[in-house]
């Protein structure tokens, strides 16, 4: 009777320890097969948490660099203002004089206050002696006239050559206009000229300037053309800026292809090239808007030497350029929202434009890029684009085969690991083969991961024949034993049956959404595909409107002027 008591306990014992076993068996077959799963589901949020962190710091320094600017823009403007704030009111009360020399309407003793106040309070600056010797020459003061001058030309020869030159050109002297014009000349280098050479080009191409000066014109100009185009150095270095400026002037991304964007390597590569193609359009509009706005020159000829006299005596002076290109830079900053690469590629190619003194083909540049900046009107801004135009041409060529070298050739599609790519998204029934396959074989490789519970079959075997052996002893344990086997036995397989059953329909979820993601990249890069080919075929507009632009168009230049030129 106690050996009975033992045995029903220690069968009791076994029986309770391989339930345990049994249970944690199922527990962990159970966590085998979602544990790929959960893993893949971490890498991608980790991934997404990367991509959100680095957009974050990206928005975080351009917020950063945006409120910088604006603080710095604010500055700059007061420096500006204290130390150069009396050169502005000067250049406007030159207006104003030269106006009132004009209608006659302010008295000798009014300019000649006003002339005298501006000699005291703007030391060092040219324009304060060359007003006090023009009021002198306007009421007869012969020797305050030639004092005033020769002080004038003492703090700037140059400009104050160009004032007078201009000046008495206004006032229909035209024997001391062209002394002055022969003087101005005197001073040029074609290697180191000064930014306002550019408008006295347009003065004398449009005749305000007495007609000997176009003679005089021509043979400089002429020359310098021809001395500049021999050497490459000089062309090649307009024609870098030129690139240069084509690449700055591209679209920022407007996330039209999200999927691309999202599952796509090399998509920073696509939406550059994307950009550089619509690019062209962009071109094709800002040629366009320099011819059309130099197509009407309907203005009389005093009112045009108003206009490049005001540019003259309106333009910041050499000292203040340092300043101005700050401000310039900070300008560009908030335009860009805060992206200071953005503003640097901007202005690296308005760079030139704050050169005190380029050479005849920079200069010429300068004016086509920002006519504001470089000191020149739009009217300008078309004679300098249409002599730059051989070189101008040659650079859009070279932008051109530069940016559709850079086309990749291959979209790059990168979903679940399954990586494929793409050249205009035509070949769907070959990747859905393949990504097809991929899954096959992701499958059959997590399911070779998943194996077979021999431990609990065999000690459930094992635990139906003990049953079976003491079946013949006393049947009631036999038959626990055997049952307790089977269930051992049952519960395994059917664990293993469920982990299996988890496994495919995860690899199914995932290779559904997959396939709706792939379809989607490849609707994306048919539309890319073919919005990059319309803009880039506007390559040949642009083309076409560069090689159809010269000088004669202008009818602000004679055509004898131009060919003479040119």
């Amino acid at each position: 009777m106690s050996q009975q008591v033992i045995s029903y306990a220690d069968l009791s014992i076994i029986n309770s320890a391989l339930r345990s076993i049994s249970s944690d068996m199922s527990g962990v077959h159970s966590e085998l097969g979602t544990l790929n799963f959960k893993q893949d589901q971490l890498e991608s949020e980790l991934v997404k948490l990367a991509e959100s962190f680095t957009d974050f710091v990206e928005a975080d320094l351009k917020h950063k660099a945006l409120q910088l600017a604006e603080t710095r823009q604010g500055n700059l403007k007061q420096d500006l203002q204290i130390k150069f704030g009396y050169y502005a009111e000067v250049r406007r009360m030159a207006t104003g004089i030269l106006q009132g020399v004009d209608t006659g309407v302010v008295s000798d003793d009014t300019l000649k206050f006003t002339t005298e106040e501006v000699m005291i309070k703007a030391p060092g600056y040219w324009l304060a002696p060359a007003l006090v010797s023009l009021a002198a020459w306007v009421r007869n003061d012969k020797n305050t006239t030639e004092k005033a001058l020769n002080e004038a030309l003492k703090r700037d020869d140059y400009k104050t050559t160009l004032f007078f030159m201009m000046v008495m050109r206004r006032l229909t002297r035209n024997d001391a206009s062209l002394k002055w014009l022969e003087r101005y000349f005197m001073h040029q280098n074609p290697h180191n000229l000064d930014r306002e050479f550019i408008i006295i080009l347009e003065a004398v191409t449009t005749g305000v300037f007495p007609p000997a000066s176009k003679q005089l014109m021509m043979i400089n100009v002429k020359n310098w053309l021809d001395q500049l185009t021999q050497s490459d150095t000089f062309i090649n270095e307009q024609k870098s800026q030129w690139v240069k400026f084509f690449e700055a002037l591209g679209p920022s991304s407007d996330s039209k292809y999200p999927l691309l964007e999202k599952f796509s390597p090399n998509w920073s590569s696509l939406d550059n090239s994307l950009k550089e193609a619509k690019t062209h359009e962009l071109l094709n509009s800002h040629f366009k808007s320099i011819i059309s706005s130099s197509a009407d020159f309907s203005k009389g000829v005093k009112v045009q030497l108003d206009e490049i006299l005001s540019l003259l005596v309106t333009n910041f002076d050499d000292e203040e350029l340092p300043l101005q290109e700050q401000v310039r830079f900070n300008q560009l900053i908030i335009q860009m929202d805060g992206d200071k690469s953005a503003a640097q590629a901007v202005m690296d190619a308005e760079k030139h434009i704050f050169d005190e003194q380029v050479d005849f083909l920079q200069l010429l540049t300068n004016a086509s890029f920002n006519p504001e900046l470089s000191g020149a009107s739009k009217v300008t801004q078309a004679l300098a684009v249409s002599i730059s135009q051989p070189w101008i041409l040659e650079s859009y060529d070279t932008f051109t085969a530069q940016s559709r070298n850079k086309i990749p050739q291959n979209i790059e599609i990168s979903i679940d690991d399954f990586k494929a790519s793409t050249k205009d998204g035509s070949e769907e029934n070959e990747l859905l083969k393949d990504q097809e396959i991929f899954y096959s074989k992701l499958l059959e490789t997590e399911l070779k991961k998943l194996s077979f519970p021999y431990a609990g079959v065999i000690i459930g075997i094992l635990i139906c024949l003990l049953g079976l052996w003491a079946f013949s002893l006393h049947p009631i344990v036999g038959f626990l034993g055997c049952g307790i086997g089977g269930v051992i036995i049952w519960s395994s397989i059917n664990n293993h049956k469920k982990a299996k059953k988890q496994i495919i329909e995860n690899i199914e979820n995932r290779k559904t959404k997959a396939k709706e993601i792939l379809r989607g990249c490849l609707v994306e890069s048919v539309d890319y595909r073919r919005e990059h080919n319309i803009e880039d075929n506007k390559a040949e507009q642009v083309r076409q409107l560069l090689s159809s632009i010269t000088p004669e168009d202008f009818s602000s230049v004679s055509k004898e002027t131009a060919r003479s030129i040119i």
